[in-house]
């Protein structure tokens, strides 16, 4: 074992994320989720003019030369707020409780999330589960536990994480793909596969059976995935498949066949990918290229487009009728001015930069195009570092390269519920453009079980961000 592993380890701390291991604190809080304060059926409902406060830190940043330029909302949303419950035993003491991936509006207007704890995947102790918002109810509830689905046995390993889009089928269906801490390391010899779970599958929920059951088994297994597409005009699920070199995979949803494979390591960064009204899909190549799956062709073909010094898109919104697709960059931490909004237009293959996504540039993963496609909706901070800015929610004008904040829900939170939210993969806007769904990585702020820190991880919440008319 490496020394620095080693001394990791030691301390409780896992190597790869700095994140404390399963603890042994599980006396400091009876129950896991902590009680929400004035909760009714679990949810709490908060509108406070506190949503308007700029905090001291953007203030500060914003005046640093090359920030993006931001006005803020003159009337506060009111925003439901519930945390996800019916973790398990010893619920407290799981690894790390956190959220990873999109979200799913259905056309019945649930909205469907997941969650996962982290925690010892290869070794089968880890929890994975999805829940199901009902808006009229306001209510937050676990509808899949994948250790119910996919039962543990000696040495099998377990879900820990939702990364990839949840999305409803044409069916009507609930379709979605755990993974692990690491999909990557789904070959390694401490993951013994089994019969059962041979590796990374396609779950199907049927909402009026209330049954979860295997779909499809992603090929060449033990293949995982943290990043899918579903295209329902043609009823396909795309997704790329990590272990032995990233690749795009295209299955048919109705004959449950595979309709393309691209070679192993053909796909660079891996974290997104978009698609266009034809079908054609985009992604990231190697050298910050820009590729595309030719739907007429059935092939794979590179674009003019590159991304600079960006490996290449994070976030991709639905194309526009307009015929534009926007989006963010990964970008670099260390080099401003390369975490950017972005808008291309397939049939041209014109790529726009339209400066930082938030101030200087923020991590951002994912964005939301209104239904009436005036605005893309976006949180920056996603990886848990959004409460540094005050967690704000922006809604971006296309028309006039204009962000606006709708609210810094940090503060507000805080001082009414000790909770922030504080980072989100997973963004969703009602069909009327009324309300945005967040899914949120987060922290309590007063008795924190000593294994947690106020880093935006541990608890997790999801918000139905109700947005007044007069600011859309």
């Amino acid at each position: 074992m490496q020394p620095t592993r080693r001394r990791f380890l030691q301390a409780g701390l896992c190597a790869s994320t700095g994140y404390f291991l399963n603890p042994s604190h599980a006396q400091d809080a009876p129950t896991w989720p902590p009680v929400l304060r004035g909760a009714k059926n679990g949810t709490v409902t908060l509108r406070s003019d506190r949503f308007l406060d700029v905090p001291d830190a953007v203030a500060k940043n914003r005046m640093v030369a090359g920030a993006s330029s931001f006005t803020v909302a003159k009337e506060a949303p009111t925003v439901d707020l519930a945390y996800h419950g019916n973790l398990g035993a010893n619920a407290m003491g799981r690894r790390l409780w956190s959220t990873w991936g999109d979200i799913c509006l259905a056309a019945d207007g649930k909205v469907y999330v997941g969650l996962g704890d982290h925690a010892d995947d290869a070794g089968g102790d880890a929890r994975c589960f999805i829940y199901a918002w009902d808006p009229p109810a306001k209510m937050l509830t676990q509808v899949v536990d994948m250790n119910r689905v996919i039962p543990p046995q000696p040495g099998q390993p377990a879900w820990s994480k939702v990364h990839a889009k949840i999305d409803e089928g044409a069916d009507g269906k609930i379709y979605f793909n755990c993974t692990l801490n690491d999909g990557n390391r789904a070959g390694n010899a401490n993951f013994r596969w089994t019969k059962k779970l041979p590796g990374g599958q396609l779950y199907q929920y049927d909402p009026q059976k209330r049954t979860t059951a295997v779909f499809a088994t992603l090929p060449n297994a033990p293949r995982c995935s943290a990043t899918s597409l579903y295209d329902r005009a043609r009823n396909v699920w795309w997704c790329n498949l990590e272990v032995g070199g990233n690749a795009l995979w295209c299955l048919d949803m109705q004959k449950r066949t595979t309709v393309f494979q691209a070679p192993n390591g053909s796909m660079g960064f891996n974290r997104a990918f978009a698609i266009d009204r034809a079908g054609n899909v985009f992604y990231n190549g190697e050298k910050n290229t820009l590729w595309k799956y030719d739907r007429a062709g059935n092939r794979l073909v590179q674009t003019k487009t590159g991304w600079g010094n960006a490996p290449g898109m994070r976030s991709a919104t639905r194309e526009s009728r307009a015929g534009h697709i926007y989006g963010t960059t990964h970008g670099n931490a260390k080099m401003p001015g390369t975490r950017q909004l972005w808008r291309y237009a397939p049939a041209r293959d014109e790529l726009s930069l339209l400066g930082p996504c938030w101030l200087s540039g923020d991590y951002v993963t994912v964005a939301e195009l209104s239904p009436d496609e005036r605005f893309v909706y976006y949180l920056p901070g996603a990886h848990g570092q959004a409460f540094t800015s005050g967690t704000p929610v922006i809604q971006y004008d296309i028309a006039n390269n204009r962000r606006k904040v709708i609210a810094f829900l940090a503060r507000a939170f805080e001082q009414a519920h000790d909770y922030v939210p504080a980072g989100t993969y997973g963004v969703k806007i009602s069909a009327d453009g009324g309300t945005l769904y967040v899914n949120f990585n987060g922290h309590p702020t007063k008795n924190l079980p000593k294994h947690l820190r106020p880093n935006g991880f541990g608890l997790c919440s999801f918000a139905a961000i109700h947005i007044p008319r007069s600011e859309r």
